[in-house]
């Protein structure tokens, strides 16, 4: 990150190898955490060490091992729950695909709606460095589709947007699924395997089998 006033943090949580997120904007103290499923009280207490408020919980998408600590968090800090609009999950706020919203004033986060591993999943672009991801895509990895509303064809259509982003973007994954926590999107796109260019016949028989 070139801008000194941007707090960017990658939190291992919980006993799924999940991974949260803080960002702040350092100038106004203003926070968003990511994926708050375990360990609010550590959570909150990175918070308090910056003195950070506490003002959006961002899921990336509605499953329990992203959305636990939802009401604890917003109960203690007032902070509103943001989530795709096709979230059946209580929230404050539904967004919809290419929405952005600004976090104090040097924070912009990109909404981008990439359903396949859920209906509502999406994958939030934060500035011009980072890409959060959530379960869509791991590092070496992506999601899978065969639970309840997963859709291997409408994943398809998501990775062909995430293939138009800057691929100096850097993937922040839901799970530490891969030989790293992190990679550039232009990495991914050279060695995850579940972005091989396909058809999409082709992509859906091979997430399906």
């Amino acid at each position: 990150m070139s801008n000194s006033q941007v707090f960017f943090e990658q939190v291992p949580v919980g006993a799924y190898r999940n991974f949260s997120y803080i960002v702040a904007d350092l100038s106004r103290s203003d926070a968003a955490i990511f994926d708050p499923a375990w360990e609010i009280e550590s959570l909150l207490s990175r918070l308090r060490d910056r003195n950070l408020q506490l003002k959006y919980i961002i899921n990336t998408h509605a499953h329990l091992d992203h959305i636990q600590g939802n009401v604890e968090l917003k109960r203690r800090t007032g902070a509103k729950i943001v989530m795709h609009q096709a979230s059946l999950a209580m929230k404050d706020s539904g967004v919809v695909d290419r929405e952005e919203l600004s976090l104090g004033e040097e924070v912009r986060l990109k909404f981008i709606h990439t359903p396949g591993h859920s209906p509502e999943s999406m994958c939030i672009q934060v500035n011009d460095f980072a890409l959060i991801t959530g379960d869509t895509l791991f590092i070496g990895e992506c999601g899978r589709v065969d639970l309840p509303g997963g859709d291997a064809s409408a994943l398809f259509d998501s990775f062909e947007k995430l293939r138009r982003l800057d691929p100096s973007l850097i993937v922040y994954p839901g799970h530490d699924y891969g030989k790293s926590p992190r990679a550039t999107l232009a990495e991914e796109l050279k060695t995850n395997y579940t972005l091989a260019k396909m058809s999409r016949e082709e992509f859906v028989k091979f997430m399906n089998s």
